[in-house]
């Protein structure tokens, strides 16, 4: 029988444990894969101490990629209508259930559907049939509503492949970060290549906003972090500068850097993509007057910090975007960011730091909780 790492209760890494499950079957509208890598994300940790409540027993892991192992009857294509069948590489998407008032009226923000599943986060425990509702496992079982995208032959490497997700993530929040619309740049709103983007935080979502960045061609891009590995990093994906929190550790130091790159104006935008609270409320310290800040790093309640609505906010003249999560076009367009990235020579490969066994899991969970991997952690879900 296939096997899957399976969170029992929360608390700890100790409650991970190995079991088997029946082999599952593809029902109508269905596909059962075959996992070959997935990524450990924070939203993974978060549910493994219980910031994130999911019900027991849960398998986790969302950030996968695989083979179709079988197709449900009526099944004959991805989202973009390339033809499926067995062995073909695919990953998924997040699937809405359509009928919620936000997928009716604001059908393009996809994360907000109130129904949303969500392979390795949904509200399904792997006690309920067929099981395998999450990615750390040797099978998953994805339903019909979730849009499924199959890749290109021969294009990407498995460390490229299991990025797709984060990618997705980064496009998301690039995409938001341009809410005020390219063309509007010249009159003062909106962002356009020419300007300049700071990025807090350099982990593997930092380190995909950075690529993001640089394949959209924005000029300058800088990016801060307290890891020297990780801000060496960021310079190979495209950063035209970095900040050590070491070498800079106030608020003011820091801003007194941007300013410095930025000839005494500020950020043009900034991303926050730490899931530090605090870092938000700096983020309104490095933008200039009438710029962007988009905060997409916390995906739990990390805690609060303080903002000033007239010196920040308001006098500033700031557009703020919240972010949460993507959709099923910010994947497509992920995939394409990534094809752009390898034809320009970047080597977003190198974000995947890391590959160990399945059995390993709650070695590398505890890992990714202590901030002690450089780039993404990847489970090899054939080798239990």
């Amino acid at each position: 029988m296939p096997k899957a790492m399976v969170l029992t209760k929360t608390g700890s890494t100790d409650n991970l444990e190995m079991r088997d499950y029946p082999e599952p079957k593809a029902d109508p509208g269905t596909i059962v894969a075959n996992v070959s890598l997935c990524g450990v994300c924070g939203t993974d940790t978060h549910m493994v101490y219980g910031r994130l409540p999911v019900p027991m027993p849960h398998i986790l892991g969302h950030e996968w990629f695989g083979t179709v192992r079988e197709l449900g009857e009526g099944v004959e294509t991805d989202y973009t209508g390339k033809p499926l069948e067995e062995g073909d590489l695919i990953c998924c998407c997040l699937g809405t259930c359509g009928k919620c008032w936000f997928c009716h009226n604001t059908p393009g923000r996809e994360s907000l559907c109130m129904n949303m599943e969500v392979v390795g986060i949904s509200g399904h425990s792997c006690d309920e049939p067929p099981h395998f509702w999450g990615a750390f496992a040797e099978r998953v079982y994805l339903q019909p509503q979730m849009p499924v995208f199959k890749f290109p032959k021969g294009v990407f490497t498995e460390k490229e492949m299991v990025l797709v997700e984060p990618m997705a993530v980064a496009t998301r929040a690039f995409k938001r970060m341009q809410a005020g619309g390219t063309d509007s740049a010249a009159f003062g709103e909106g962002i356009d290549p020419s300007q300049t983007m700071v990025i807090q935080g350099a982990g593997p979502i930092g380190q995909c906003h950075t690529v993001t960045a640089n394949v959209y061609g924005m000029n300058n891009i800088i990016v801060i972090d307290s890891i020297p590995a990780r801000l060496k990093q960021a310079k190979k994906l495209g950063a035209t500068a970095t900040i050590d929190m070491n070498e800079y550790p106030t608020t003011d130091d820091r801003v007194e850097a941007i300013l410095d790159l930025t000839y005494g104006i500020g950020a043009d935008a900034v991303m926050e993509a730490t899931g530090v609270p605090a870092a938000f409320s700096e983020a309104f310290k490095l933008v200039r007057r009438g710029g962007t800040v988009v905060e997409m790093g916390h995906f739990t309640n990390t805690g609060e910090t303080k903002v000033n609505p007239h010196v920040d906010f308001c006098n500033k003249e700031v557009d703020c975007f919240g972010d949460w999560g993507y959709s099923r076009f910010e994947y497509r367009t992920a995939i394409a960011v990534m094809e752009k990235a390898k034809k320009i020579g970047v080597n977003f490969e190198s974000i995947c730091a890391d590959v160990q066994p399945l059995s390993d899991l709650p070695n590398q969970i505890l890992r990714q909780e202590q901030r002690k991997a450089p780039g993404k952690i990847a489970i090899d879900c054939r080798k239990v």
